[in-house]
């Protein structure tokens, strides 16, 4: 007799058994069952008794089942209403829930929610490329346990899977950012540089920097591709093959640092963008060079000067720090002498002249704290004496090496300011340019007769070090981009006002300045009427269209109208009628006041309808990089995930992390640690005393 076995493997599936079943050939006479196929089946057990009957695994319910009768409508119908079920089926049922904000950093109660396999696929690859997780960390045992008890129908991929859904996630979001170029014909403002792994091997990031129609400013890692060399021809090969390969057929510059390899990576990189009619004004302002690099180099020659104190208090930060006894007695020490700092002493590196900044402003706090330290620690002014190549640098700081670096970080500090703000990716920073290399050229000038306790030299000779620095990259303006001249002008505050002119006459004397002036203005009016040619209507770039029937009796239209407007053209010269163009009405009109917070994306947003051909101007030279620091922070990102376990990622790999990071991340990650907030939690923490009996122990 054929009967049902529910099974013991937990499937609740019923199976047909065919132990003392008859044969069932066609001449038996006995029908042969059909194949369960439902899903449904999985949440009922059929009575072994009464094979038209089923039992809810979930809450016992008794429910009929016959095919001829009830079937499995009965069943479905009970799984929508049963209390009992642990997670509703898909598409059966919503359940109430919790709803995540667009940030998802808080949530709003009220909404439906349907457990989707593919979105939780989705966010979970997506968590991995944000946090920076291994794919491995889909296996862990604790994160699996996670999941088991958060969300039990979900299956945990495996690492392989993971990093397919990775790379998915990755060809989808380039796709979105490729097809928005192609569509768009954006012009792309580019930063690119190099970085050697802890594998030596050479990689090459490419950012794209750009406004969108909507005053947005925009930064984008396209690639982070291996290659073979850093030279320059390699480089500007590969930046060629990107460039098409994404569609970006517009490059308004290309901003590198001061390697001699990427003035060969802009010449091969000028001459196939215009052959490919890709550049403005034929690429003659396609070269940027980095701001913060040559503020660098400028305040590297200054330090050299200045050694002398800055290594006497770097031996003495170095001696505190090397043991945790030490460190206690400085700390006594600080208490002793009433220092209010609670900051932390911290050593730079020597090479990055903006770590030696934050260690002699944190350290100059505690002078008097050294002081203290020097009379309760007898080995510490006979070690700082031995301490040192140079026997000039020898020794505890004085108090003669604390006041030159106290006036010196007050000196650094303009630098430090300027570097932070030059290297903002949310804000536009080239109409600020001129303005700052302005204020550099004044603070050189104004330390080169600076008097510190009657003794100038050191600060004359610093000064006229770094000046030397900055007459090589700065002192030229022939050697310059034009372009840091025409950003200023797109500024509504400062256009071509008295401020102007004043910035450019006192960086480079009367005469020159106004020449630089003179040739500024022109330059800046025969790319507006470039510009005019490529996207201004038919009657601003002079060009005669046939009449509409509403306009055929108007005076605009008749034959006479039109030759005097001719010969107008004709007569001005430069194809223009006597009436004001766009740029003669944006320079004639008042500048705007420099108040805090003025905003001047915005203002062109407000504007762009009065000047539609200027406002596509703005566009491309607001969005211009001044620095290269927004893809140094890609080598910054590529280091965390190329650790020494993960160093065996494939370039393909590495490219799909962390380009697909920087398009999904919502917010950087501060790397920067707050030493005072620590500072603070140990002060809270540091004073607890925990007995044995205290100790909680966690089975």
């Amino acid at each position: 007799m054929a009967h049902f076995d529910a099974g013991s493997s937990g499937s609740h599936e019923a199976t047909f058994s065919t132990q003392s079943t008859p044969d069932t050939t066609p001449d038996s006479g006995f029908k042969k069952p059909r194949c369960q196929r439902s899903k449904i089946w999985g949440h009922f057990t059929i009575q072994e008794n009464n094979p038209e009957r089923a039992n809810c695994n979930y809450c016992g319910a008794d429910l009929g089942c016959k095919s001829a009768s009830a079937g499995t409508s009965s069943l479905v119908n009970h799984m929508k209403s049963c209390k009992k079920v642990p997670s509703k089926m898909c598409g059966l049922q919503t359940e109430l829930s919790y709803q995540a904000s667009a940030d998802g950093n808080s949530i709003s109660s009220g909404g439906t929610w349907i457990y989707n396999e593919k979105e939780i696929r989705e966010a979970f690859a997506r968590m991995i490329v944000v946090d920076e997780l291994p794919f491995i960390f889909s296996e862990k045992e604790g994160f699996r346990f996670f999941m088991s008890k958060a969300c039990p129908r979900f299956v945990v991929p495996s690492r392989t899977t993971m990093y397919r859904d990775v790379i998915a996630l990755y060809k989808a979001e380039k796709a979105k950012l490729r097809k928005y170029f192609i569509e768009s014909r954006q012009t792309v403002c580019l930063t690119t540089d190099c970085w050697t792994s802890s594998k030596q091997q050479g990689y090459m990031v490419l950012t794209g920097h750009y406004i969108t129609p909507e005053w947005k400013l925009e930064k984008k890692i396209l690639s982070f591709i291996l290659v073979d060399g850093h030279k320059g021809e390699d480089i500007g090969k590969s930046l060629d093959k990107l460039l098409i390969e994404w569609g970006i057929e517009k490059v308004c510059t290309i901003t590198v640092d001061n390697a001699s390899s990427n003035d060969t990576c802009l010449n091969y990189m000028k001459s196939s963008l215009t052959n490919r009619g890709c550049t403005i004004s034929k690429g003659v302002h396609l070269h940027m060079r980095c701001v913060a690099h040559i503020v660098n180099l400028v305040v590297q020659d200054g330090l050299k000067i200045m050694c002398h104190p800055i290594n006497r208090i770097r031996n003495a930060i170095k001696y505190v720090r090397s043991s945790p006894p030490r460190m206690t007695l400085f700390k006594k020490c600080v208490v002793v002498s009433k220092v209010q700092s609670k900051g932390l002493l911290h050593i730079d590196v020597c090479t990055r002249w903006n770590a030696t900044y934050l260690m002699v402003n944190s350290a100059e706090k505690f002078e008097r704290a050294f002081g203290q330290y020097a009379l309760d620690d007898p080995n510490y002014k006979i070690e700082l004496a031995n301490t040192g190549l140079d026997p000039t640098q020898r020794g505890a700081p004085t108090h003669g090496d604390w006041v030159y670096v106290r006036e010196f970080k007050n000196f650094l500090q303009h630098f430090y300011d300027l570097t932070n703000k030059v290297s903002g990716t949310k804000y536009v920073t080239s109409n600020t340019f001129l303005e700052e290399i302005a204020a550099v050229h004044y603070l050189l000038g104004e330390w080169s007769d600076h008097v510190i306790c009657g003794d100038d030299e050191i600060f004359k000779k610093m000064a006229a070090k770094m000046k030397d620095k900055y007459q090589k990259y700065w002192g030229d303006p022939e050697k310059m981009n034009k372009y840091i001249f025409f950003a200023a002008i797109l500024d509504p505050r400062t256009k071509e006002s008295h401020f102007f002119k004043d910035l450019i006459e006192d960086t480079y004397g009367s005469i020159k300045g106004n020449a630089i002036l003179v040739a500024t203005h022109k330059e800046f009016g025969l790319l507006f009427v470039e510009y005019k040619k490529l996207y201004g209507t038919p009657a601003s770039t002079g060009e005669i269209t046939p009449p509409s029937e509403t306009s055929q009796n108007s005076s605009e239209s008749s034959l006479m109208r039109a030759r005097y407007n001719k010969r107008m053209r004709l007569s001005s010269g430069d194809g223009s009628t006597n009436s004001k163009s766009e740029l003669d009405k944006y320079l004639a009109e008042d500048t705007e006041e420099a108040t805090p917070g003025f905003d001047v994306l915005s203002w062109w947003k407000c504007n762009a309808a009065r000047f539609p051909v200027l406002s596509k101007l703005a566009r491309d030279i607001l969005a211009i990089p001044i620095s290269t620091v927004a893809s140094e922070s890609a080598f910054s990102t590529s280091g965390r995930i190329l650790d020494d376990f993960r160093s065996s990622l494939t370039p393909m790999t590495l490219q799909a992390l962390i380009c697909a990071q920087d398009w999904l991340r919502r917010k950087r990650i501060n790397i920067e640690v707050d030493l005072a907030e620590l500072t603070k939690l140990e002060e809270e923490f540091g004073g607890l005393e925990v007995d044995d009996d205290e100790i909680i122990s966690v089975d």
